[in-house]
């Protein structure tokens, strides 16, 4: 009997080997995830690629980690796909990066992928952002767009209100910054892309701008003049600013002055919230706007954010389109949202009590989406970001006067439109 029973056993596990050998669904399909974002951000990133392993158990996804800083990013996208290399099935890019890979070849285009009725479910900003010569390259992951953050106690303190307007904004700065010895201004003025932002903001808010509708070059202008002035002017004649904007502050050491209670208000963008509500030091005391404008402008904020993408030499483009599908999901953007406080892309997300209550901004967010500023759409974008930073940084450091700097940035990029033009 004993016998018999270890036999009956030895034959039931023989069978559920079997089965298990042979029957199981296999992951047959190996998709590679290209991604550069903070450790926090990659910690969780896992926890939804486990999910959609779950939800698709012939599809296991590797992820390719990338180094944070966004240049280094860029240059590994270059040197990858530019030598046609197929081992990367899904990327996350840069908003000003679509153009440029999408110009290249490098991008499949989504067009087919997705239905007219789901395209329309994500913020309106994609159709201009997203979409290159008519084709739609990358689908938005998560929005961001510079904010005005304030110090709350500290205007209640003076009975004053967050300021509409740039003159306002000095006004206050001049009152409180100097009784509460601290900084009234910080922004981003050093030598790099967080400056063109900055730019972008400062001339959209008197109406003026880089490249019209139809294409021409419009940087030398008065209202862009007016504006590159008060720039200068911030750091240099009201004093509000910092005299190493220029030369020092980026998105990190201009929160961390901001954080350390050394300045009234501060330009940066959307993740600074939730960094200031876990600091014990400014829970409570901090409060957000959207930014400034001048008298006869209106408020401009610039549209970061990333956006997911199917290298197009994928030779697994169904799978990779199921997992940017899954990713892009209102379900998982909405986890995204209360877990790393990210700004969905979504629409539907920005009425969500949830939401609302984790991310109470939000429907600033919303209303700065309608006419959010965004950097030429080109494939040679890069060009004309080195100019621009390098000629806006002359002027913050008493190098070139604005009209100089207009007039070069103007026949520089003259000249890289017409050299790209021929080619």
């Amino acid at each position: 009997m004993i016998k018999r029973t270890l036999l009956l056993s030895v034959y039931i596990l023989l069978m559920l080997w079997v089965v298990y050998t042979f029957l199981r669904t296999k992951k047959t399909d190996e998709l590679v995830f290209s991604i550069g974002a903070g450790t926090k951000e990659i910690r969780f990133i896992k926890t939804l690629i486990d999910k959609f392993e779950a939800e698709n158990p012939a599809i296991k996804v590797t992820l390719n980690v990338l180094p944070a800083p966004t240049d280094q990013q860029h240059h590994y996208y270059i040197t990858t796909c530019g030598a046609k290399n197929k081992d990367v099935d899904v990327m996350r890019i840069d908003t000003i990066w679509i153009a440029e890979f999408a110009s290249a070849g490098w991008l499949e285009s989504l067009g087919n992928y997705i239905d007219e009725e789901d395209r329309a479910s994500f913020i309106s900003v994609t159709e201009k952002i997203n979409v290159f010569q008519g084709n739609l390259y990358a689908i938005p992951w998560n929005a961001n767009i510079g904010l005005l953050y304030y110090r709350k106690d500290l205007l209640e303190k003076y009975n004053l209100q967050p300021p509409d307007t740039w003159e306002e904004l000095i006004d206050i700065c001049i009152k409180i910054s100097p009784t509460e010895s601290m900084y009234g201004y910080l922004w981003q003025g050093k030598q790099y892309e967080g400056l063109v932002c900055n730019f972008i903001e400062f001339i959209g808010s008197n109406n003026g701008g880089i490249i019209d509708d139809t294409g021409r070059i419009i940087v030398d202008s008065e209202q862009n003049k007016i504006a590159l002035d008060f720039m200068h002017d911030l750091i240099w004649e009201y004093r509000v600013s910092p005299q190493n904007t220029h030369s020092e502050l980026m998105e990190e050491s201009s929160r961390h002055l901001f954080q350390q209670g050394k300045g009234l208000f501060l330009r940066n963008w959307t993740y600074v919230w939730d960094l200031c509500q876990e600091d014990p030091s400014m829970k409570g005391k901090v409060g957000v706007s959207q930014l400034p404008k001048f008298s006869h402008g209106k408020p401009a904020s610039v549209y970061g954010g990333w956006h997911l993408a199917i290298n197009s030499r994928s030779e697994k483009k169904k799978q990779a389109w199921q997992l940017l599908e899954f990713l892009t999901s209102e379900k998982v953007q909405k986890e995204l949202a209360l877990n790393l406080s990210w700004i969905p892309s979504r629409r539907s997300l920005y009425k969500d009590p949830e939401l609302l209550e984790k991310l109470p901004f939000l429907p600033l967010v919303e209303t700065a989406l309608k006419d959010v500023q965004i950097r030429p759409n080109l494939p040679y974008y890069q060009w004309v970001s080195d100019v621009l930073q390098k000629h806006v940084n002359k002027v913050l450091s008493n190098q070139a006067n604005s009209d100089v700097a207009l007039r070069t940035i103007n026949a520089k990029l003259e000249g890289i439109k017409s050299e790209f033009a021929e080619n």
